[in-house]
């Protein structure tokens, strides 16, 4: 709270001076056209071909939702935006923002992964989605550009892409605004602008936010001190430069920053409270039993963006140029889940401190170059170079307390680096006043490493007379991972070496006995540790007694090992296209464009004896359409209608699955590594169409239709559901072939109802955003049977024929929905086992007014966003037979704002 009052402070001084210059923006502040029709339909415009170009001559899928409309229905997430946009799904994972568009995506954006679909701000590429909610303030308009841009942007970018495009600086112009916020969950909030000239061919654009909110989570536990996650401060500014002393050079130089501290991202395991077919409504997933630790978030992002071009004519050259900075920490705010029959409060161990901990530090450069016709040309052509490099210094801690021979999980990456060089060209060129046709190439050449350690922490120490075991506490007050900046990174080879890495790997908590345990090894003092008897250290069935010498009678422990990985690739992008002017304005167009998600590797392993770094490929779509961009002008007013038909050829699509580490006696697993694979080929297939017309009475109504077929043609993977790691199971993978793919709806439909009316002397309007999405999957295996190995025989002959079965299965695949008839497998409904994954079809709506002077000088505005309190899953993650951790959209809010403009 602390950092956001700073904040305050900063945003009230900016608030001050904007206010002390007032009275001289008043003088050129435009005053309101209240001739104007606020219903007629007006021109949209994109860049999703890298030049301003109307809506309706772009021949493409892309929706352009300008900020005013954002802030009238009061979208100011980028979660948010999901309801205004049919096809596009947006949840946030432990500060990950994960976009998938008409079923592309990818859950994995750790320094492993990349984005599927590519996130821009005013154009420049943001590799790490972090942040990107304290971005969404002083925006002239959000644009979503839908299928694979791979020609035209490059990597990432097969599900399409997220431009966020602030107002610029305007020359000759004195403006801004202030504007204040509450609302429900205790939100409070501030933004303000300010545009200035410095003389006639230059300008300055400063902008500041704020926002301090609640959490509709209740912590329903006994410890009461613990704050539900959800709880956020945000603070954000930005300072755009404009240069412009002619029409031939322009010259653009942004800085922003955005800060966030807050009690994390809300999630809740449910699996518990699912056994025996059960469904999340239910419980009451926004009532959690916190235990543990306090959650938290430190996140401070900032960037640096310079454009340049110069108009030779003949040509345009521009250079663009971008760095990015990313600083993140969390600490997961732990819970037993939700209240359900048979526990609840009461039943909570509220000292056990076991949680997750994560840090990206992330600073990346982009370099761009590039030569364009300039706008009069009949031609449409631009060719460029592109450079991309990351440094990162990432690390991930899942940390149990009280444990025995397993204290947790650590990767720490002091030293991950990739970079990426493209060239392009692209051509659209007319053959006719009506037809045009246009192609373009890409290639991209992609590299990436990573040095570091990861592994298991564990701890093994036995009581007297070999009895086993004292437990280990690790994680309680105080406690936080020394992540980076350690001496060294060297894995350990032996004991003593393992005691002296934990030495430097953490700073204990008040209550920790961990390095009081291995006191002694590291110097070799006392080989076994030191025991240490107290009554938090002793398991549940206790009885445990430290041996005469003060050691253990015996000591076990295991520190992570060696992680080196790297990758290399190259790929080439296209698309080839047509488009003709039936009329001004009737647009028929077709087009075939690709795009590539890049490879990469995965954590190093050994497979029985032998180390590896698996890698996988570069994951592509191939698009093909036909749409069309129609206008109509009756004499009520403009009407647009488009509509587009498209096939995606999805393939070599990577999901996580798990690789066998060799195997052990009985023909068990000799253990699991989570890896990233390319499994599945799939097919996405469907139409959208978007109308945009007038209404009488001064009304605009905008609504887009889609129906989108997501599913896998092939593919088979580890069902990750079903893992038993104390049996060694998985042997065999599940069949997916014909299962839809996650986060999709079938039926999308939007509509946005706009109105005006002239009231108290002023003008209000109001919005209503409808949303309906059909029902969808929120993973690959869609609540197929959960098919396991039964438990090993007692008797010698039925553990012989079980171990042979067993072997037998290695490799091969199953249908789930058949799995072959045997004494030795199992098959469990899925809900029967807790793992319900279908969000039913729902409807959300947004509301909002405004009213304003005549002038325009000020204006209120009133909103509720998700009125009918829907709850909708965004996300699940769902593993080895005890998670199925769920993460929500965003309950109702409701709140107020008054804007001066100046």
């Amino acid at each position: 709270m602390i950092h956001f009052r700073h904040s305050l402070l900063l945003g009230c001084a900016t608030l001050a001076i904007a206010a002390a210059t007032a009275p001289a923006w008043a003088q050129s502040a435009p005053p309101a056209d209240s001739d104007q029709k606020a219903s007629e339909v007006d021109e949209v415009v994109v860049t999703a071909e890298r030049r301003t170009q109307s809506l309706q001559n772009y021949a493409g899928v892309a929706q352009a939702i300008s900020g005013q409309d954002l802030r009238a229905v009061g979208i100011d997430q980028i979660e948010d935006l999901q309801s205004a946009v049919p096809g596009l799904s947006i949840a946030n994972q432990e500060g990950n923002v994960q976009i998938y568009i008409r079923g592309v995506g990818t859950a994995n954006n750790t320094e492993l992964g990349d984005p599927s679909a590519a996130t821009h701000l005013n154009g420049a590429y943001l590799p790490r989605p972090r942040g990107l909610g304290g971005m969404f303030f002083d925006i002239a308009r959000v644009e979503i550009a839908k299928g694979p841009q791979g020609t035209l942007r490059g990597r990432n970018a097969v599900a399409g892409t997220l431009n966020i495009i602030p107002n610029m600086p305007r020359l000759g112009e004195r403006s801004g605004y202030l504007q204040g916020e509450v609302g429900t969950l205790e939100t409070t909030g501030y933004e303000a602008a300010a545009n200035l000239p410095i003389g006639d061919d230059q300008a300055l654009r400063l902008a500041v936010y704020g926002v301090d909110r609640g959490t509709a989570y209740k912590n329903v536990g006994n410890d009461q001190s613990l704050d539900p996650t959800g709880i956020q401060q945000l603070f954000s500014a930005r300072a755009t430069y404009l240069y412009q002393p002619n029409d031939r050079f322009r010259l653009s130089l942004m800085g922003d920053y955005e800060s966030e501290r807050g009690t994390g991202y809300p999630a809740t395991n449910i699996r518990n409270g699912l056994v025996n077919g059960g469904t999340p409504d239910q419980l009451e997933l926004r009532e959690v039993l916190y235990r543990g630790p306090q959650g938290l978030v430190e996140n401070d992002n900032w960037g640096l963006a310079l454009n340049a071009s110069y108009d030779f004519g003949p040509a345009v050259l521009e250079y663009s140029a971008s760095r990015r900075s990313v600083d993140y920490y969390q600490v997961n705010a732990s819970n037993e889940g939700v209240v359900r029959p048979g526990y609840g409060a009461a039943d909570v161990d509220y000292d056990n401190f076991g949680t997750q901990y994560w840090l990206t530090l992330s600073k990346s450069d982009i370099h761009e170059l590039r030569l364009s016709s300039p706008a009069d040309s009949k031609a449409v052509w631009s060719a460029g170079l592109f450079y991309f490099k990351e440094e990162q210094e990432v690390g991930y801690l899942s940390l149990v307390d009280k444990g025995m021979f397993y204290s947790g999980t650590e990767f720490t990456f002091p030293d991950v680096h990739s970079d990426s060089f493209a060239a392009y060209v692209d051509v659209t060129y007319p053959v006719t006043d009506q037809l045009r046709i246009k192609g373009g190439f890409r290639y991209t050449e992609e590299n990436k490493s990573r040095n570091g350690i990861g592994g298991n922490w564990s701890l093994g120490l036995g009581s007297e007379g070999y009895g086993c075991c004292f437990t280990t506490r690790l994680g309680t007050e105080g406690f936080r991972p020394i992540f980076t900046g350690r001496a060294s990174y060297a894995a350990p080879t032996n004991n003593q070496e393992a005691a002296r890495y934990f030495l430097g790997a953490f700073t204990p908590g008040a209550r920790d006995t961990f390095l009081d345990q291995i006191a002694g090894v590291a110097d070799g003092s006392r080989p076994n540790g030191t025991c240490v008897n107290r009554p938090d250290t002793q398991p549940a069935y206790g009885g445990q007694v430290c041996p005469a010498n003060g050691q253990h009678s015996f000591f076990q422990i295991t520190a992570p090992g060696a992680q080196v990985g790297s990758y290399e690739d190259s790929f080439n992008d296209y698309r080839v296209g047509f488009e003709y002017d039936l009329t001004a304005d009737n647009l028929f167009y077709g087009a075939i464009s690709t795009g590539h998600k890049s490879g990469g590797f995965n954590d190093t392993i050994t497979v029985n004896g032998v180390q590896t770094a698996p890698t996988f490929a570069p994951e592509a779509v191939t698009l093909y359409e036909l749409g069309t961009k129609n206008t109509f002008r009756p004499a009520t007013g403009r009407i647009d209608l488009n509509a587009n038909v498209f096939y995606y050829d999805y393939s070599d699509q990577v999901f996580q699955t798990l690789v066998s580490l060799g195997t052990g006696p009985n023909n068990a697993s000799a253990g699991f590594s989570q890896q990233n694979i390319n499994v599945a080929q799939s097919t996405i297939k469907g139409f959208e169409v978007e109308t945009r017309f007038d209404l009488p009475h001064r009304t605009r109504l905008d609504v887009i239709a889609a129906y989108i077929d997501a599913k896998a043609d092939t593919g088979a993977l580890t069902d990750t559901r079903g893992t038993d790691y104390a049996d060694g199971t998985p042997n065999f993978n599940i069949d997916i072939a014909g299962n839809e793919l996650p986060n999709v709806s079938k039926v999308n439909l939007n509509a946005h109802l706009q109105t005006t009316a002239d009231v108290f002397g002023g003008r209000a309007d109001f919005h209503l955003l409808a949303n309906y999405r059909s029902s969808y999957y929120l993973n690959i295996y869609n609540e197929s049977p959960v098919i396991q190995f039964t438990a090993r025989p007692t008797d010698a002959a039925g553990q012989a024929a079980y171990d042979a079965f067993k072997a037998s299965m290695e490799g091969t695949t199953v249908n789930p929905n058949a799995p072959p008839a045997s004494p030795y497998l199992r098959s469990t409904e899925a809900r029967e086992g807790g793992f319900w994954a279908r969000q039913g079809g729902y409807v959300t709506v947004n509301l909002g007014a405004g009213w304003e002077t005549s002038n325009g000088r000020y204006r209120l505005e009133a909103y509720v966003n998700n009125v009918f309190d829907k709850t909708v899953v965004d996300k699940q993650l769902v593993s080895d037979q005890v998670v199925n951790v769920l993460f929500l959209n965003q309950a109702r809010t409701a709140g107020l704002r008054l804007r001066a403009n100046f």
